[in-house]
């Protein structure tokens, strides 16, 4: 497989040294930062991971390190890696709105300090990356591009992570995220987008988390399509993929973010995939050793080592490399929902465009389209936008342009042919489940 199809799916925390603090009781359970439990995080089907603040590198000798002991298993178990410097990190957070003036005088300061910091452990074959301040308002854009060019002038490959700002969750703060004397806030939004992905990151990548639980019922983040159709739209006008961190972890007294199985899961990363997404965070993988009680209350991984969405998480990355070769390098054009009762926040706002190649819909919750383009050739995700809570299969029966009999299409991430009857075509849609039509008439052959 060609590197242009192999997905990246990381994920953040992994397997921690063994000590719990909840509400500031610490305990030791077991050192997990062991070859096999690196292993079980590759056998789940993730190819990198995010080194957490509470094993963070501080500069010390490298040998005889944590960071070392890290990267040395991430190696072995062929996984990469995105390291977290305290020192790298704290200047990206301590800079209020430029690192060159207010903590180094030159850039060319500033790139002697990375690349010192760098060369402890650049060398590693796992090393991938560095991670910097997360969710940077819009007047940390110059300390996102001083640190950038810092990092890229030692190590010019090196990948520099951060997770930007979602608007749906952000959007009470609006001139001081994203940018003064906009009247729309989506229009900060975007200019919000263009500056972070100017920065020399690139990428423009965000998390935002869908599946709630709010007195007793399940419920959606308002906007979540919208969102991503933005970020989707912009990143590609600035050109630059964007990736998408989802939600595989559980917060708050009452579970106010729920726990999520495998068709949230599928949900997410199907929707991702629809609008062009190029690479998916799964937050997270293990829960963080020092939390509140309330907080992160569940993860792909108990505090223990115990499996809670493990095997979930393992078939859904499955899923998005089994689909993403057939779809590599499409780029997102335009959406629509086919209108039905049980609407869901998560629609609203969605910026809906007609799509003539698939007709005359119907169906019994409402269907995202999208469609893509693929060097000229469309292609076409159909998803079953109802909550995935509600557990409710949803047919979908269209036709097509051009009153084809038969059309190819990919269902969980397997090509078949789709044949119609008297002109109609049906899809059961699963909880979270997409379909890919793929109008390429040689392989119908």
């Amino acid at each position: 497989m060609s590197e242009q199809t192999v997905f990246p799916i990381s994920a953040f925390t992994p397997p921690p040294d063994g000590w719990l603090c909840i509400d500031g009781e610490k305990q030791f359970l077991k050192d997990f930062r062991t070859a096999e439990r690196y292993r079980e995080l590759r056998n789940c089907g993730f190819t990198e991971m995010i080194f957490s603040g509470e094993t963070k590198y501080e500069g010390e000798p490298f040998e005889g390190s944590s960071l070392k002991k890290m990267l040395d298993l991430a190696q072995e178990c062929k996984l990469r890696a995105i390291v977290f410097d305290e020192r790298i990190l704290r200047l990206t957070a301590d800079a209020k709105e430029r690192i060159v003036g207010e903590i180094f005088k030159t850039q060319r300061e500033l790139n002697a300090f990375v690349a010192k910091c760098l060369s402890d452990y650049s060398f590693h074959p796992a090393f991938y990356g560095v991670s910097v301040t997360d969710e940077p308002m819009i007047g940390k854009r110059e300390v996102i591009r001083e640190i950038c060019k810092a990092v890229h002038a030692a190590c010019p490959q090196a990948f520099v992570h951060t997770c930007f700002l979602p608007f749906i969750q952000d959007r009470g703060r609006l001139e001081g995220a994203f940018g003064k004397g906009y009247a729309d806030g989506w229009a900060a939004y975007r200019n919000y987008i263009r500056k972070m992905s100017a920065s020399g990151i690139g990428y423009f990548g965000y998390d935002a988390y869908p599946f709630g639980m709010w007195e007793g019922k399940n419920d959606m983040c308002a906007g979540y399509l919208r969102n991503m159709q933005e970020v989707a739209q912009t990143a590609q006008k600035c050109g630059v993929p964007f990736h998408m961190t989802i939600q595989s972890f559980s917060s708050g007294a009452a579970d106010e973010l729920r726990r999520v199985d495998e068709s949230d899961l599928n949900w997410q990363s199907n929707l991702a995939l629809a609008f062009g997404c190029t690479k998916i965070y799964y937050f997270t993988y293990w829960r963080f050793t020092t939390r509140t009680r309330d907080h992160f209350t569940s993860a792909i991984m108990d505090d223990d080592g115990s499996k809670l969405l493990y095997d979930e998480a393992q078939r859904n990355n499955a899923l998005i490399c089994r689909t993403y070769p057939h779809i590599a390098g499409a780029r997102y054009e335009a959406s629509r929902i086919v209108a039905a009762p049980h609407a869901n926040k998560a629609m609203q706002g969605l910026k809906q465009s007609p799509i003539p190649q698939i007709y005359a819909c119907r169906s019994q919750a409402p269907v995202l389209i999208n469609r893509l383009d693929k060097q000229g050739k469309k292609v076409f995700c159909v998803l079953n936008l109802r909550d995935c809570y509600e557990k409710f299969v949803n047919v979908l029966r269209f036709r097509v342009q051009n009153q084809e009999k038969e059309i190819l299409i990919l269902k969980r991430g397997e090509k078949m042919r789709l044949e119609a009857d008297q002109g109609i075509f049906a899809l059961a849609l699963e909880p979270g489940e997409a379909v890919w039509i793929l109008q390429e008439k040689e392989n119908l052959a």
